[in-house]
């Protein structure tokens, strides 16, 4: 029996998918801090991970295993004790225009209308003011905010504030979107509705993502790929690939292999969290 055209093509489009030349490489990395006691934390312990271009992963993990620590030094924010981390082939040494980061609570400036606060990071690098303006919009447009513009922040809700720094996130267009658990101070039902707005601009601007979060459903949800970290000193517990369909919606919670995958996760973190 011969395969038709369009299945060919599909799977033609899968493999594709599913080849991506790594863009960060993170190897044997270790971070340690000093307490004001004197005494050593080890935060990180001998962390390796790649990370293809355009793919979406999560990094799961309990409270205080070094999740945000491994993101900060990704993005170049935090210098590690020792390893070495790389954004396509070239030693990270600092903050990166290709890096754009989104964290848990908005930070907009109250006295900045709302496409004032998405165009910050184009008057920090000095874009020229019309052209980042009409970006800003339609930045806006992109995440559901299309009227909201000439709003202030306290004008709009949690959710939507968080639109607007996911806006900011990708005014100047890096290729990589680092998210620390960017929904966890959200409702429930809010949390969902971003998910999938989140899955929906990814899904059309096609990304880099990197989505720290202590929620089994929602990296299950979101990701390619879990990376689960284990309590401190963090390290790579798992490196769990996510093998449900796109796109998704949250249909997909309620079908067996999407149960199954939580529970692997939540027995391997040895207990259920987040959720």
């Amino acid at each position: 029996m011969t395969m038709t055209t369009n299945a060919l093509n599909s799977n033609v489009l899968e493999k594709t998918l599913s080849v991506r030349e790594p863009i960060i490489e993170v190897c044997n990395l270790d971070q340690r801090f000093k307490t004001t006691s004197g005494n050593t934390v080890v935060a990180l312990d001998d962390v390796n991970v790649s990370i293809g271009d355009t793919e979406f992963l999560a990094i799961l993990g309990p409270s205080g295993c070094g999740k945000s620590t491994l993101m900060q030094i990704m993005a170049g924010l935090v210098k590690p004790t020792s390893g070495q981390v790389q954004l396509k082939g070239k030693d990270v040494k600092g903050p990166n225009r290709d890096i754009g980061i989104v964290f848990q609570r908005p930070a907009l400036f109250p006295w900045r209308l709302v496409v004032d606060n998405v165009m910050l990071s184009a008057e920090v690098l000095g874009l020229e003011k019309s052209q980042a303006k009409v970006r800003a919009q339609e930045l806006l447009e992109l995440v559901g905010l299309g009227d909201s513009g000439k709003l202030y922040p306290y004008e709009l809700s949690g959710g939507m504030q968080q639109r607007v720094s996911i806006a900011r996130a990708l005014m100047h267009d890096p290729e990589i979107l680092f998210m620390d658990e960017p929904f966890g101070a959200l409702d429930a039902l809010t949390r969902e509705t971003m998910g999938l707005e989140l899955l929906r601009i990814w899904e059309m601007k096609r990304k880099t993502v990197v989505f720290i979060t202590h929620s089994v459903t929602e990296a299950l949800f979101l990701a390619d790929r879990v990376l689960v970290m284990s309590p401190r000193p963090g390290r790579v517990a798992e490196d769990f690939k996510v093998n449900l369909p796109r796109p998704r919606d949250l249909d997909v919670m309620s079908t067996p292999g999407f149960s199954e995958a939580a529970g692997h996760l939540r027995h391997l973190l040895g207990a259920t969290i987040g959720d």
